[in-house]
């Protein structure tokens, strides 16, 4: 199995062997879905059958992250923390979260106009602060901030240690039980620092938060209004609200700093596709005017943009695998129990006989009237069936607020060396969620009042 970018070989292998990859290592099963078909009737169809995590050795049951929502087992557990979280992120009820979103964009405007030199940075504070803000009533001020710092040390840990083959341990389980000075075996010396790290995630905001209740400071928030509604709740109970209420960063927040770091990226590419969104709002909105939730409808443009910024990079490539609960057929093939089922969403999303030219950054691409070519991206990229994102509609929320309102007020562009060469930015993706490496932008208002209109926002 490939160590790194697992998804450009499982797209080879789709196009020798087919829809339906088998493969076998160590005694266990692997199998790929590379179509939209496959991925359809099993992972959204027979949900039910194809909901469950493999056990990871390393991250899950060594670590701790087999208790986090992403990583946990399928069963009574996970339902009941799924169901708090879908409550709590109802996309028919979203007026709180969106008036955390406008207020931390205006902030995120401020920050951009007054140091675009940290732009990358900004773009995680805002992704950091909403979700503190939404979960734990905590406002972030800075990046620095220490809830903030456990959070992002925990996600870093998370996208390699839960990265398929990343470790021998998860296909060899027994060598868990080896010393630390066998070759492969390095990871022993470091997996108490970071199953300490898994749990200050867990406890730290939520003893956060209760403090704050006890003093009768705390502000409106999910883990709030779990503790108010469930004041005689459990020990059990309160463990699981911990672990829901951790996963809300670890589990949401990295995907959307990688869409929102891959839309900088993409303007930086395509300037044409930057100025022509740019007069798009500037005719239907205004100039100098920031886009409302409702004119969406009115911005096919730029709504083709958000959809090709999820499509060209998908930030869960081949999502988080499957685990088969039991034995089933699919056109023939047999799959087996036990067997580790990934979804190739990053191979569907580079379909040229789906998407034309994938690799081009084309938000025209949308605007066709043929339902054939360029489906909706979003079927590929919140997850599937019973696994789907259940803050699917925060991070679209997010995005459209985020990407609307910078291309409203400032343009962004490649920066040049000191010999006026333009510095290009690398679009080597990698990661279980899929990160670009550290790159370089220019952002340059707009107009000559731009910092007048966002004190107005921010006001």
């Amino acid at each position: 199995m490939p160590k790194e970018r697992e998804w450009l070989t499982f797209t080879d292998w789709g196009k020798t062997y087919g829809e339906v990859v088998y493969a076998s290592l160590l005694g266990r099963s692997f199998i790929i879905l590379n179509s939209p078909d496959a991925i359809n009737e099993l992972l959204e169809k027979r949900s039910a059958n194809y909901s469950d995590r493999p056990v990871q050795m390393l991250a899950g049951e060594l670590v701790g992250y087999s208790s986090f929502m992403p990583l946990a087992r399928y069963g009574e557990r996970y339902r009941q923390g799924r169901k708090i979280m879908t409550g709590a992120l109802n996309p028919r009820e979203t007026s709180f979260t969106r008036q955390i979103v406008t207020q931390k964009t205006a902030q995120f405007l401020s920050k951009l106009f007054y140091s675009p030199e940290d732009a990358r940075l900004h773009i995680r504070w805002i992704v950091a602060s909403i979700a503190f803000q939404i979960t734990h009533g905590h406002a972030v001020e800075s990046f620095d901030d220490p809830l903030v710092r456990v959070a992002e040390q925990c996600t870093h840990e998370f996208s390699f240690l839960a990265s398929p083959g990343a470790y021998l341990v998860d296909l060899i389980p027994a060598l868990r039980y080896l010393p630390a000075w066998l070759p492969g075996n390095g990871w022993k010396r470091k997996v108490h620092e970071w199953r300490e790290n898994a749990e200050r995630l867990r406890d730290a905001p939520y003893d956060f938060v209760r403090e704050r209740m006890t003093k009768g400071m705390a502000g409106p928030s999910v883990t709030a209004s779990l503790i108010e509604e469930n004041p005689n709740h459990t020990v059990e109970e309160d463990t699981l609200f911990r672990y829901m209420t951790g996963s809300f960063y670890s589990g949401g927040a990295d995907t959307t700093v990688s869409s929102i770091e891959s839309f900088f990226m993409a303007m930086i590419l395509y300037p044409d596709v930057q100025r022509t969104a740019q007069m798009e709002l500037d005719k239907v909105i205004g100039r100098g005017e920031l886009a409302t939730w409702e004119d969406m409808a009115k911005l096919p443009y730029v709504k083709g943009l958000l959809s090709e910024v999820y499509r060209w990079n998908p930030v869960g490539p081949l999502a988080l695998p499957r685990n088969v609960t039991n034995e089933d057929e699919y056109k023939g093939y047999r799959i087996p129990v036990g067997a580790t089922i990934f979804g190739n969403s990053w191979g569907v999303l580079h379909n040229p006989s789906l998407y034309p030219d994938p690799f081009e950054f084309k938000p025209s691409r949308y605007s066709k009237a043929d339902n054939e070519l360029n489906p909706d991206p979003r079927l590929y990229v919140f997850g599937y069936g019973r696994r789907a994102c259940p803050g699917k509609t925060l991070a679209e929320d997010t995005m459209f607020r985020v990407v609307t309102a910078t291309l409203a007020l400032f343009d962004i562009s490649m920066p040049t060396d000191s010999q006026g060469r333009p510095i290009k930015p690398d679009t080597t993706f990698t990661g279980i969620i899929a990160h670009a490496p550290p790159f370089l932008c220019e952002v340059t208002p707009r107009f000559p009042n731009t910092n007048t209109l966002i004190s107005q926002l921010t006001q």
